[in-house]
């Protein structure tokens, strides 16, 4: 146990980044937090109105040369459920998984925490400890729980509508402010008419026009004049404008190469929600060979890309500590899109 250890940690030292950063030394940074940092390992949903069932998503990643195994995932309270991919429980070199985890507002009510406990036997064995917190409103109901806009073309925008139903004892209670980090998301509320016992707000959602090519995954804040409880409500809102492209797998393993012995072709496949056309294909490690396999005229929601790596012995491109590593880069006839993925192998000498 004490050689694994003592080379897992010579492994997490010799760590970089796709980009060639360097990483914080070990006695500085737990090798976990390569996985997912400290500060990304908890959530608070904040105010949920009763019937929502929010969720976020914990994402790990391993940024190492060993591969990382998930024996298991699993919450300490019932008010939130988890999904996970146990298909994805085994991560190679840059491959990731998310961890959704929703807080059941449809089932529960009050102030709710729990701790999700993912469990690694590999690289070594050990525990990573997720955190979530929210309350739950029995007072507040919105329609719909969260904003899906949609595929929305580029260039033109789209508007969808929450109703905020209050039914408290504060008779003053409204909802003063919206706020939004996405520039691109504007809101402005309007009072219904008012019913014995129940306010009602209608927020009128708008993405504009001007929303740049790409996925949209933000929220907005309701903000009530509630002093008494929390006054901001979060909402979480979903939308794609123009073409998304995924790339599987995101990290393509050429596998254990014996030195100066070329490697076989790999590929890769690009899926698009609308049609495109790659017009270059692009390697930050001059020993790649990368191709597309349509021609470059060919618009197409799949293109499949090709790999190989010439593995040199010397000189541009060649192993660094038996391990290659590269960025491939792809430029499309989409403006903004620029899918990106990553090829990894091993290096042994004869």
């Amino acid at each position: 146990m004490i050689r694994t250890c003592i080379a897992f940690v010579a492994l997490a030292v010799l760590v970089q980044s796709a980009f060639g950063q360097e990483p914080e030394k070990e006695t500085e940074k737990d090798w976990r937090d390569h996985i997912i940092p400290v500060k990304a390992r908890s959530f608070d949903y904040q105010t949920v109105p009763k019937g929502a069932t929010p969720v976020h998503q914990f994402v790990l990643r391993n940024p190492f040369q060993e591969p990382i195994h998930i024996v298991a995932v699993t919450s300490s309270c019932t008010c939130t459920a988890i999904d996970f991919d146990e298909e994805k429980s085994v991560l190679k070199t840059y491959e990731d998984v998310v961890i959704a985890v929703k807080l059941q507002g449809d089932r529960f009510d009050g102030l709710r925490n729990s701790t999700i406990t993912v469990s690694l036997d590999k690289p070594n064995r050990t525990e990573i400890h997720l955190n979530v917190r929210g309350e739950i409103r029995n007072d507040l109901n919105i329609s719909p729980t969260f904003l899906d806009f949609g595929n929305v073309e580029l260039g033109q925008g789209r508007t969808r509508s929450l109703i905020v139903t209050y039914t408290g004892s504060n008779a003053a209670w409204r909802l003063v402010e919206v706020q939004c980090e996405n520039k691109f998301i504007r809101a402005e509320i309007t009072a219904e008419p008012a019913r014995v016992g129940v306010k009602t707000f209608r927020v009128n959602v708008t993405l504009d026009k001007e929303a740049p090519n790409g996925p949209i995954n933000t929220h907005l804040m309701l903000v009530s004049n509630d002093a008494l409880n929390r006054r901001e409500i979060p909402i979480s809102i979903r939308a794609t404008v123009g073409t998304v492209v995924t790339v599987r797998p995101p990290a393509v393993s050429l596998g254990v190469l014996p030195a100066g012995e070329r490697s076989s072709a790999k590929e890769a496949v690009l899926s698009g929600t609308q049609p495109f056309r790659i017009t270059k294909v692009a390697s930050d490690n001059p020993a790649i060979e990368v191709t597309s396999r349509n021609p470059p005229d060919v618009q197409s929601r799949m293109h499949m890309v090709s790999i190989v790596y010439k593995n040199p012995t010397t000189g541009e491109g060649a192993p660094e500590d038996g391990v290659m590593r590269a960025v491939i880069r792809v430029t499309t006839d989409v403006p903004g899109l620029l899918p990106t993925f990553y090829v990894t192998a091993t290096v042994q000498e004869r």
